[in-house]
């Protein structure tokens, strides 16, 4: 997949669950998120593009699907995220 790098005041990801459509959602505009969901669950359900690269993509899955449990990995969704960067963000 092609990713547009998105400013990282715009990247964001975004966990919903359904309880009368029993369903879960994840979005995300996060290259890393996006890759790492890629390599544990597979292709998205949809992509978003934006000047013919993806700038986002959502994965929906019924609450019973046996891979549900991986969307609520720390790992896989927020990854080792460096106490540094987000000092220096907040300096700026």
């Amino acid at each position: 997949m092609d990713f547009r790098i998105n400013p990282l005041d715009e990247q964001e990801t975004l966990i919903n669950v359904d309880y009368y459509e029993k369903k879960i959602t994840v979005y995300t505009t996060r290259k890393s998120v996006a890759i790492r969901l890629q390599k544990k669950l597979g292709d998205p359900t949809k992509a978003y593009e934006h000047e013919g690269k993806i700038s986002a993509v959502e994965y929906t899955r019924n609450l019973f699907d046996k891979d549900v449990t991986k969307f609520f990995s720390k790992m896989l969704i927020i990854g080792s995220y460096r106490k540094q960067e987000n000092e220096a963000e907040n300096e700026n």
